[in-house]
């Protein structure tokens, strides 16, 4: 598990020396790495030093000149008694509470991104991702986008598995020709590439409407080829495009399982990633390795991917029988275990468990900001 890194800056010796001393003998230790100073000046030296932690708190006047600097790169509470948690954290009360209100500051604000995070003013971008395959991916991700889209969201979803998974959700009145929608926007962007026409490729005439999933999509291609031969500056190309077409909210894509280009590129240019595990030996096991393996090529990459990163138990039962993975500091939301999809046939029964419906909006307000659920008044989608 990788600690959350907290500075704490405050005037009283005695203070600092009781909170550090609880904070490593109890379990906040392995949770919050504590770093406490009591003077301005080696305060200011270490936090300006450039690598800025997940939350600085502390007193006033002494966090005070680096507010006036521009300290807000960082997030941050002062020692206070308004009861403001977005400011303020009660400096005098029992000290599990107190670490906890450090603990919750740094999940809320710690690096990740914000609720309504977008690309340049564009659509937001989530992108689905997991280690092993049957995790319920491709399930999860077209519920988000049926719930999404009942919001009153515009909505596309994007499938860059080798085999689309969400071709078992066929659409009415389907015609052979909206095949060719995806492979004929990528001619058409290459082609805009090749003699630099500056104009973006309207997305409009390639994509089409999914009416039982509320979202739009390109048909499922005929040839596997078409999406193999997909490279990571290819996706990436496809998600600005879509992202900046003016035409979507959100952007939901939809990844292989396990390391890929495609897969990279959804990492790489998606503002919101949702990892998928399965409470299973051997998926946590893939994870861990995956995640481990990252660490090693290209930490700062990690770590830029792990502040966009949400980490879902899908099929919960009501506790974890396996032990997360070390870089995994905690699960961020569970889906439920839906007993009568084990041997399901009929594909519009995975597009309406209520329960699961229910725990996918929730995924969605924590996402996005409970603010657009609620304005829609709209309950999920069953």
């Amino acid at each position: 598990m990788v600690p959350y890194k907290v500075v704490l800056a405050v005037r009283e010796p005695e203070y600092l020396e009781r909170l550090l001393h609880y904070a490593y003998a109890s379990e906040y230790g392995t949770r919050m790495h504590i770093i406490g100073f009591t003077r301005a000046e080696p305060f200011l030296e270490y936090i300006n030093g450039g690598e800025l932690p997940d939350l600085a708190v502390g007193d006033k006047e002494l966090l005070g000149s680096w507010l006036r600097e521009g300290g807000m790169a960082c997030s941050w509470r002062t020692f206070g008694a308004s009861g403001d948690e977005a400011t303020e954290v009660l400096k005098y009360q029992p000290l599990p509470e107190l670490l906890e209100a450090l603990l919750r500051a740094c999940q809320k604000k710690g690096g990740r991104s914000g609720p309504t995070a977008k690309q340049g003013g564009g659509a937001v971008t989530i992108g689905f991702v997991s280690a092993a395959g049957g995790c319920g991916k491709t399930t999860a991700a077209v519920n988000m986008a049926k719930q999404l889209g009942g919001l009153g969201l515009s909505v596309f979803y994007l499938n860059v598995e080798a085999i689309n998974s969400s071709a078992v959700f066929p659409r009415q009145n389907r015609k052979v020709e909206d095949a060719q929608g995806l492979p004929n926007l990528l001619y058409e962007m290459k082609a805009a590439q090749e003699t630099k026409n500056g104009k973006s490729v309207p997305v409009d005439s390639f994509v089409v409407h999914h009416p039982a999933m509320k979202c739009d999509w390109f048909d499922p291609v005929h040839n596997r080829n078409e999406i193999l031969q997909l490279g990571k500056e290819d996706v990436l190309a496809l998600l600005g495009l879509l992202a900046q077409s003016s035409r979507y909210d959100i952007v939901i894509a939809d990844t292989d399982s396990g390391m890929n280009a495609r897969t990279d590129a959804v990492i790489d240019g998606c503002s919101h990633l949702i990892w998928m595990l399965l409470d299973d030996l051997i998926h946590m096991y893939k994870i861990d390795q995956q995640l481990a393996y990252m660490e090693r090529s290209s930490p700062e990459e990690l770590e830029q991917m792990m502040a966009k990163s949400r980490f879902i138990v899908n099929r919960y039962v009501g506790s974890l029988a396996n032990a997360l993975p070390e870089s995994i500091r905690e699960i961020d939301g569970v889906l439920p275990y839906i007993p009568s999809w084990k041997q399901i046939h009929n594909e519009e029964l995975l597009l309406s468990s209520p329960i699961f419906q229910r725990d996918i909006l929730k995924l969605c307000r924590e996402l996005l900001g409970g603010e657009l659920a609620e304005a829609a008044g709209v309950r999920a989608y069953g």
